[in-house]
């Protein structure tokens, strides 16, 4: 039995003696990426039954786990919502993967009056997730939402909980010091021609959003989604 530093995501519930078939994405990675054979031993993992030792077993068109025993409970893992303006594949992609790295609950893509384009490729975007939460050690993966337009989501906001929206040249003060006042929140990222004017003003009258600053600089879209996460996750870790 070789113990092999794989861990994947499952949906299939994990339970002593449990044995089941992986499905395409896990076989063809074990089986033909990672050249998994017979005997080996992998961690399978999700939300509800936490993280599993599992031994696999290797066919030519499937592979097999059998759990043998959990090494982690499962456990919340609290996180903010990131929406962020539709922004080109790879750069979405990439605001995707850093934020599950950064510990997002779900994100939100936005269809914006300055987006760049008007539809995401939801089920590429959720395998991206699924996969940075397999290497970044988490137990959960982030809901990816589809598409819906930025007014509708801000609709839908009961504003108990900030909304900390980064608006250029706004005067505002800066992100970390709105989370030390106003608490844990969300992330509101847009495209990078900035808001609309009505857009603007949708933002200014909707409840619990609290426009902020993230530097003198003016970031690209993807930039600012990373370095706002970054800054939420140290001001709610302290």
């Amino acid at each position: 039995m070789s113990e092999r530093a794989i861990r994947l995501h499952t949906p299939v519930e994990l339970a002593a003696g449990v044995r089941f078939g992986l499905d395409a994405r896990a076989t063809h990675y074990l089986a033909k990426v990672m050249r998994a054979t017979s005997g080996d031993v992998v961690r399978l993992f999700n939300a509800r039954d936490g993280e599993w030792r599992a031994e696999l077993t290797v066919a030519k068109r499937a592979v097999t786990a059998t759990a043998l025993e959990r090494v982690r409970p499962a456990a919340v893992e609290p996180g903010p919502t990131l929406a962020v303006a539709a922004l080109k594949r790879a750069r979405l992609e990439l605001v995707v993967e850093k934020a599950t790295e950064l510990g997002v609950a779900a994100i939100q893509p936005l269809a914006t009056a300055r987006a760049v384009v008007d539809r995401v490729n939801h089920d590429r975007l959720a395998a991206i997730a699924t996969e940075a939460a397999e290497q970044s050690e988490r137990l959960t993966v982030p809901a990816i939402a589809p598409l819906r337009p930025l007014d509708a989501v801000l609709a839908e906001r009961a504003g108990d909980r900030p909304l900390y929206a980064a608006v250029e040249r706004a005067d505002a003060s800066g992100l970390a010091e709105a989370v030390a006042a106003h608490g844990a929140g969300d992330l509101l990222i847009g495209p990078e021609g900035g808001f609309a004017a009505a857009e603007r003003a949708a933002l200014a009258a909707a409840p619990g959003v609290v426009a902020v600053s993230l530097g003198p600089r003016v970031l690209r879209a993807e930039t600012a989604a990373i370095a706002g996460l970054a800054v939420l996750a140290l001001r709610m870790s302290g």
